[in-house]
C-alpha cells in the first residue's frame, strides 16, 4: 500500500518538466510560470511537475509548483528517474537548452534509452533555442537527439532553420520565447508607473562567467553603461531601479550591479533584488519609463509590458530577438557599439516626450509564442 501511495501520489505526472529550474533566474521562472499556465490551459494536463527543488521553485498568485517530493540531499538523481519511470511526457521548456552532446545521467539521455525500450513515453521541446554548437560531436549528438523525440518548437528563427533542415519524423514549429505569454497571465495587473522618471537597469556578467579570454568585452561593456548612466544622471531628474533578475551566488547579476551602481554615483537610485515571485519582478520593470539591460529577459519584460527599452547584444540571441520583434535599428546598442552622449539624448527624449517607435511585431510575436502549445496536440 505505502509503495502504491508513493509512486502514484508522490511521483506521477502528466508531464514532467525540465529545464535551467530553481536556480534563482527570473527568465527561467517566467518559463515555469507559462509552461504550467500553458499546459492546463491548452493541453487539459493539470498534473504537472518540475526537475527541481520545491522551495526554489518561483511563487505564483494561484499556482502551487511541484519539484522534486522529498527535499532529501544526494537523492535528486534517484528522485529525477523516479518521476522519469512515472510521467507520460518529458517536455524541456524553455532556453538555450540544446545545444551539446547529454552526460549518459542526463534526465533526456536517460528518457531516449527509457523510450528505445518501448516504454510509453514522449520526449518534446517547446520554447527552446538549438546551437550554438562547440564542436561537430555535439552538432552530431543534437541532430541525433532531435530525430529520437516527438515534437519540437523552437524560439528563433535560426534554431527552426537548422531543425528545418534535418530529416526529422516531425515538423518543428518555428515559434517564439515563452516569457512573451505572460501578458496573458498577469492580465489583471494594474501597477501603476512610478510617479518620478524612472529608468529600469539590468546587467549580467557574461565572460566573467563562460569566456574568461575575452574579459575586455565585459569590461567594455560594463564601462560604457556607466559613463551612460553618470550621462543621463547629469542631463535630467531620473530615479535609477536596478533590477537583479538573476540572484544566483555565483553567476548572478547581485554583485555586478551594486559595482555599476557604486562606479555611477547616481543621485538617486534603488537595487531591487531578485525575487521568487516573478510577478513581482515583471512589475518592477513595467512600472519603469524606460530600461537599458544586457539580460535578454529583461528585454522580453520590457516589450511585452511596453516600455520602451534598449539592449546590450551580449550573444547572438540578442540580436536575433530584435530582429525577430521589429526593433527600430536606431535604438541599437549592439554590443557596446554606440555614442554615449547619443544614445543619452535618444533615452531622453523618449521619456520626455513619449515619443517612442515600438516594436512591429509584438502581437504577432505573442501569437507566435502560443504555438508552442497550440501548435502541439499531447
Amino acid at each position: 500500500i505505502y509503495n502504491f501511495k508513493l509512486e502514484k501520489i508522490m511521483f506521477k505526472s502528466d508531464i514532467l518538466f525540465t529545464g535551467y529550474y530553481g536556480q534563482k533566474n527570473t527568465g527561467d521562472d517566467a518559463f515555469i510560470e507559462v509552461s504550467s499556465w500553458g499546459a492546463k490551459k491548452y493541453w487539459l494536463k493539470n498534473e504537472v511537475k518540475y526537475l527541481a527543488r520545491k522551495d526554489k521553485l518561483p511563487i505564483s498568485n494561484t499556482e502551487n509548483y511541484k519539484g522534486y517530493p522529498f527535499s532529501i540531499p544526494k537523492t535528486y538523481r534517484l528522485q529525477s528517474s523516479l518521476l522519469l519511470s512515472k510521467t507520460d511526457f518529458l517536455i524541456s521548456a524553455g532556453g538555450s537548452t540544446i545545444h551539446s552532446k547529454l552526460p549518459v545521467n542526463n534526465i533526456k539521455a536517460k528518457a531516449m534509452q527509457m523510450k528505445s525500450n518501448n516504454k510509453n513515453l514522449k520526449i518534446g521541446a517547446v520554447g527552446v533555442s538549438i546551437g550554438p554548437f562547440k564542436t561537430l560531436e555535439d552538432e552530431q549528438a543534437v541532430e541525433k537527439y532531435l530525430q529520437s523525440i516527438d515534437f519540437l518548437a523552437v524560439r528563433d528563427q535560426s534554431s527552426y532553420d537548422f531543425a528545418s533542415s534535418l530529416n526529422l519524423p516531425y515538423s518543428p514549429i518555428n515559434s517564439f520565447d515563452l516569457a512573451a505569454l505572460l501578458p496573458y497571465i498577469y492580465q489583471s495587473n494594474t501597477a501603476e508607473k512610478d510617479k518620478k522618471k524612472t529608468i529600469g537597469i539590468s546587467v549580467c556578467p557574461v565572460e566573467s562567467v563562460n569566456d574568461t579570454k575575452n574579459l575586455k568585452r565585459e569590461e567594455k561593456r560594463n564601462s560604457m553603461l556607466v559613463d551612460l548612466l553618470k550621462t543621463l544622471d547629469r542631463e535630467d531628474d531620473i530615479h535609477f531601479k536596478f533590477v537583479v533578475f538573476n540572484g544566483h551566488e555565483r553567476i548572478g547579476d547581485r554583485e555586478l550591479t551594486y559595482q555599476t551602481a557604486a562606479k555611477a554615483s547616481l543621485k538617486s537610485y534603488e537595487v531591487i533584488d531578485y525575487q521568487q515571485r516573478t510577478e513581482l519582478m515583471w512589475n518592477e520593470i513595467a512600472t519603469c519609463d524606460f530600461v537599458i539591460t544586457t539580460r535578454l529577459h529583461a528585454a522580453i519584460f520590457s516589450c511585452f509590458s511596453d516600455v520602451p527599452f534598449m539592449l546590450n547584444e551580449y550573444h547572438q540571441k540578442c540580436p536575433d530577438f530584435l530582429e525577430t520583434i521589429g526593433y527600430c535599428p536606431e535604438y541599437r546598442l549592439y554590443n557596446s557599439e554606440y555614442s554615449i552622449k547619443e544614445k543619452a539624448d535618444q533615452i531622453l527624449k523618449i521619456i520626455n516626450t513619449k515619443m517612442y517607435q515600438p516594436p512591429a511585431h509584438v502581437e504577432k510575436m505573442k501569437d507566435r509564442a502560443l504555438l508552442n502549445f497550440t501548435g502541439i496536440e499531447l
